[in-house]
């Protein structure tokens, strides 16, 4: 579950990101019951859920979700502080960059297999580095993973490469960064726990990969859990 928007008192519109038909918008109808079926419990960020609905195109009306049922229980991530940021952080994140996404079962499998790999974790480190290997990878899914191939003098985030000129425009890393590049992106979830990064690194590494989605992904937003996860590892 990407994100909800209200609809009325009983109703909410629902943006999820299917397995088998990419982002598609619900209506549903919820209570505040905690054991209803409409419950609002099921339409939480990035909760997991099964249902039936009716696609059927052209029909004029947002089609409503039946037979309701989570697939997959949090253990920790509702009960952590820290999760939960990263968790409202990646549903924000997600919505924006998967605006348009059509089928893409690799997708949807990483995105899944992501989130119960952090419901499960422990090692701290490991945790506050989670979203930044999270981001790094997803690019590969969306068809925009930089060419981190023949290090130089700097790298272009606007044409995700290397070159060995300035670039003419402000969106580009200078040698330090660049030359860092590669071994950054080789961090993945069993590795992150080795990784140690300041405060300072990890919100410029953080700022760098916002920056890069929104060079590469039209009309991506400004995120405003950003400066929650600055508040987070401040």
């Amino acid at each position: 579950m990407l994100r909800t928007v209200k609809y009325g008192d009983t109703s909410l519109i629902i943006d999820l990101f299917t397995e088998s038909h990419g982002r598609q918008s619900f209506m549903a109808t919820i209570t505040r019951a905690k054991h209803s079926v409409r419950s609002m419990s099921f339409w939480q960020p990035l909760s997991m859920v099964e249902f039936s609905a009716d696609l059927r195109p052209n029909s004029g009306k947002l089609p409503r979700p039946s037979d309701v049922r989570t697939y997959y229980n949090y253990i920790d991530l509702p009960f952590s502080p820290v999760k939960t940021s990263l968790a409202l952080f990646l549903a924000e994140f997600l919505a924006a960059a998967l605006r348009e996404e059509k089928e893409n079962p690799s997708l949807y499998q990483y995105v899944e297999s992501s989130l119960q790999w952090l419901d499960m974790v422990e090692h701290p480190v490991a945790m506050a580095n989670f979203h930044l290997a999270f981001l790094m990878h997803l690019s590969r899914f969306l068809g925009i993973y930089p060419n981190l191939e023949y290090p130089d003098l700097y790298f272009d985030l606007l044409a995700g490469c290397y070159c060995d000129r300035q670039p003419s425009h402000t969106h580009y890393l200078r040698y330090a960064e660049a030359q860092a590049l590669p071994t950054l992106f080789r961090m993945d979830y069993p590795t992150l726990h080795i990784f140690r990064f300041s405060r300072q690194d990890r919100q410029r590494i953080l700022h760098v990969l916002n920056e890069y989605y929104r060079l590469h992904i039209p009309n991506f937003p400004e995120l405003k859990s950003l400066e929650v996860l600055h508040e987070l590892y401040s």
